[in-house]
């Protein structure tokens, strides 16, 4: 069955080659050679010539192509704009392997969502593997391959679905983001190279006075930073435009048979004149000529067909104008027969004489000396209503008509081409008619010339004015990231950032945008008072690491923040792993990071302790150790990994035994001091000696091994009692029933015997109990008079207020704060004592008095009433007067032995 399955998903994705193989689909008229431009990725700036060294680098990375489905394409918009649109696959280099991942991955909903995971951890192992300043630049270029490689994977797979497939909504998305993303990275790469490289290097005056137009426009470039980033900002956009280049299907070179421009007019025109009826020729008159002004000076259209062939051509040299190829624009006006076109669009270029005085040396002239002239020819052009948008916005572009533009401009991207294009044009056109090199009086500017100069934060201001981009812009954070990066306004850019955490934001902007503030931070381009915003967007990257589950992710952007947050959401990540093999890969994560691992599994066993989720809904005894109180057992394990913790683990579980203790939790209590290592306390002091070279622990550390002993000695009073109350209870030997008076021999004589042994059993039960009475009662006195102030009373108070976090070696750990982290310790000691003092003297009375030690019982009262030991004060009303009747009922028993109340014989 599943053989059959894939059979058919091979079938239709054949079948969809089929449909898409063919560029623009049944509608080619005349087959023509699929035509190449000869040069690859040949920017046309302003200034004309590369080699002159003007231009800026379009990317970090080497250019490569990279397909889109949704990106530039002036070919499906009436207006000359971007829309969807479908790239063959017959354009498309496809290797088997994507095949076979396509295929599989088309059965799934939104596949695009689980293969991008993988730049989580790219971008992780990028940010490692570069961390100087140095390195920032390959970092960049990495993360700007990472995204590209995951776009072409998208494109690819997307291609190989049908059109608006239901499983693939949240990959079109997905895609889209990755897509702006990559952008994003090389217009940081672009820009910061710049910025970096002018902080570092001061512009050098002019050597000598400019004698070309274009060394002018030369000498503004060197001298102008703002002009030198507009022009970065537009050729990131042509760079983005040409990325997206090959998705025009409906090219000009898949029509027309042969390179005579308006063929089918021109053979209409020659039918007519050599007098041959024309059957399908129409009603409407067609030009007289054929000049390229003679549709409007005789208002008289071209034949139908060649008005699509036009149509189709303006389209195609807007989108090579767009991609910044105006010489391949030149090369398809040429190829349709517009040659005159193509001369039109040499004349924007500057004039350049390179010839010195001597004539014996004489170089090539490039550029246009009549180019204020042409500027005012193309100027009218881009204004002219009667010429299609098209025309007007190619001729816009190439002389300043910022109008002419925006008519064919309706995506963010566009639009803000169109006003850069236009600021640095006004600049330009402002040096060069200041210049002193013109040797005749230049033809002077259109009336409508804007005289006001742009400036990048004007251009940006008159994007956001257009309800078009602010609607675009609002769903794209993208944009509203890149903008201030080209304006370098950080401030802005974090309080953005900012919004958008309180809104939500996807995950791989936030990852994209943790890394960007990461980059800066590390060219330090954030100042200091900016640090709290950077610090929130790295907390969230934290959080969504945290929930994505990814021990690396989690453990490097940790380590990435202020050292007293590193522990706080290091901590939290760890709250919820429970499984041994995972905690140690976690630890040695942290500590491979920088990470404070003795800090970090303090707070993680702090924060599990003083959780609570409420009592257990399937225990109905307080006493029971529910399933909550055995996962705050386990988490002191965290600190049992590391000998250097084991004082920490001591005072932890000390603190979580005292929440066990007050609530009754005897059990529990055992369980957890059980998990203790037996020799901790030996560790702790061999710790110490180690670091300081001193055998006596500072006050604090002696505290907790004080409460450590204190606990011990209480469980196993506990422990003696429970099995001296066994025994005393449940293994007495019962006595034989005694024969009836008509009882025969032989039931006499078994009786007899049967008394025997039970007298026996008896006189070994009465040893073993005093064996067990007096270690119970051992136990139960090491309680009560606890050594060097009694039962859980800290020793070295005065000190310890003093420095309440020791003078160890281990000032400002976790493990020195032990006052200062349990602030109600002292309190919790007295409420415990008042527990469990009354309880262990009532313990000790029930022994004394049932194997008949009255006089030892009555000793208690003087135990408890010593200023020595001073006991009382842990004893309530109630638990006063419940001891006095004890003793009352003691006194009695010896009054029935003919001895006074206090135990003394009668004479």
């Amino acid at each position: 069955m599943s053989g059959f399955k894939n059979s058919q998903l091979e079938d239709s994705l054949m079948r969809l080659d089929a449909a898409m193989g063919s560029p623009g689909g049944g509608v080619m008229r005349t087959p023509r050679r699929t035509f190449t431009s000869k040069s690859a990725r040949g920017d046309d700036s302003v200034l004309g010539s590369r080699e002159e060294g003007l231009g800026t680098r379009l990317s970090i990375l080497p250019h490569t192509t990279h397909l889109s489905v949704s990106g530039l394409s002036f070919l499906d918009s009436p207006t000359g704009m971007v829309k969807d649109v479908t790239v063959p696959l017959s354009v498309v280099p496809e290797d088997t392997t994507m095949d076979m991942t396509s295929a599989a991955l088309l059965a799934q909903d939104d596949p695009g969502v689980r293969a991008t995971q993988v730049l989580f951890s790219e971008f992780i192992n990028i940010m490692v593997g570069h961390p100087s300043e140095a390195q920032v630049w390959e970092e960049l270029e990495q993360y700007e391959q990472a995204c590209a490689q995951q776009v072409e994977f998208l494109g690819k797979l997307i291609r190989k679905a049908p059109r608006h497939h239901t499983n693939f909504t949240n990959t079109q998305r997905i895609f889209q983001q990755l897509l702006h993303e990559r952008n994003t990275w090389r217009l940081l790469g672009s820009l910061y190279t710049e910025r970096l490289a002018e902080d570092d290097s001061k512009d050098s005056p002019m050597e000598e006075e400019p004698t070309t137009d274009l060394k002018v426009v030369t000498n503004l470039y060197d001298s102008n930073r703002t002009i030198r980033e507009a022009q970065i900002v537009i050729d990131w956009l042509e760079n983005i435009a040409f990325d997206n280049f090959k998705t025009c299907y409906d090219a000009v070179e898949y029509f027309g048979g042969t390179h005579i421009a308006w063929e089918n007019t021109l053979k209409t025109l020659r039918n007519e004149n050599s007098g041959i009826v024309q059957p399908l020729k129409g009603s409407r008159p067609l030009v007289k000529s054929l000049d390229p002004d003679s549709c409007l000076r005789e208002s008289r259209p071209l034949h139908d067909l060649d008005q699509e062939d036009e149509m189709r051509l303006l389209l195609n040299v807007l989108v090579c104008v767009r991609s910044g190829q105006v010489s391949l624009a030149q090369e398809l006006c040429v190829r349709a027969g517009h040659h005159w076109r193509a001369a039109s669009l040499e004349g924007w270029k500057l004039h350049h004489d390179p010839n010195p005085k001597d004539p014996s040396q004489r170089q090539p002239i490039t550029g246009n000396a009549y180019r204020d002239v042409w500027k005012a020819v193309a100027w009218r052009i881009a204004s002219d209503e009667r010429l299609v948008v098209n025309e007007r916005a190619i001729y816009g572009a190439l002389c300043g008509h910022l109008p002419a533009m925006l008519l064919a401009c309706d995506k963010w991207e566009d639009t803000l081409w169109a006003y850069t294009r236009t600021m640095v044009d006004q600049w330009v056109e402002e040096q060069l008619r200041a210049a002193t090199t013109h040797l005749r009086s230049l033809h002077p500017l259109p009336k409508d010339y804007p005289e006001e100069k742009l400036t990048l934060k004007a251009v940006f201001e008159a994007v956001e004015q257009r309800m078009k981009i602010q609607k675009e812009q609002g769903k794209n954070l993208y944009y509203l990231l890149q903008k201030y990066l080209i304006l370098d306004d950080m401030e802005s850019l974090l309080q953005e950032a900012h919004v958008w955490l309180n809104d939500g934001i996807a995950p791989h902007l936030l990852r994209c945008l943790t890394h960007v503030v990461l980059f800066l931070r590390k060219i330090g381009r954030i100042p200091q008072q900016l640090e709290p915003h950077c610090i929130d967007i790295l907390e969230a990257c934290v959080k969504e690491a945290i929930e994505r589950g990814d021990v690396e992710q989690v453990a490097w952007y940790t380590s990435v923040l202020p050292q007293w947050l590193q522990v706080e959401w290091y901590a939290r990540f760890l709250h919820n792993i429970t499984d041994d093999h995972h905690r140690h890969h976690a630890l040695q994560l942290a500590s491979s990071v920088g990470l404070d691992t003795h800090a970090i599994t303090s707070a993680v066993v702090t924060n599990i302790r003083l959780s609570s989720s409420g009592r257990d809904p399937d225990s109905d005894v307080v006493s029971e150790t529910t399933a909550e109180d055995r996962v705050k057992i386990s988490a002191i394990d965290w600190l049992l990994y590391d000998p250097q913790q084991r004082s920490e683990a001591l005072r932890q579980a000390n603190a979580l035994m005292r929440t066990f203790l007050v609530s009754r939790k005897i059990g529990a209590t055992r369980v957890l001091f059980n998990k203790l290592p037996s020799d901790s306390v030996n560790i702790i002091i061999k710790e110490y000696e180690a670091e300081t070279g001193k055998a006596e622990v500072p006050s604090h550390s002696e505290n907790i091994v004080r409460e450590y002993f204190c606990i011990r000695t209480f469980l196993d009073a506990q422990d003696s009692f429970t099995d001296w109350f066994d025994h005393y209870h449940q293994k007495r030997p019962t006595a034989p029933k005694k024969c009836s008076q008509n009882a025969t021999f032989a039931q006499q004589v078994a009786y007899e015997q049967a008394e025997q042994q039970y007298k026996g059993e008896m006189e070994r039960w009465k040893q073993t109990l005093n064996l067990i009475t007096t270690t119970a009662c051992d136990r139960l006195y090491n309680v009560l008079l606890f050594p060097d102030g009694g039962w859980l009373v800290d020793t070295n108070l005065e000190e310890q207020e003093q420095d309440p976090a020791g003078t160890s070696a281990q000032e400002g750990s976790a493990e020195g704060q032990a006052e200062t982290a349990e602030p109600n310790r002292s309190h919790h000691l007295s409420v415990l004592r008042s527990i469990y003092i009354p309880q262990v003297a009532s313990l000790l009375q029930n022994i004394l008095h049932a194997t008949e030690k009255y006089k030892e019982c009555l000793q208690l009262a003087d135990l408890i009433a010593s200023e020595q030991y001073q006991l009382y004060k842990a004893f309530g009303r109630c638990e006063l007067q419940r001891f006095l009747l004890k003793l009352q009922e003691t006194s009695r028993e010896l009054l029935d032995q003919n001895c006074d109340a206090l135990g003394y014989p009668l004479h």
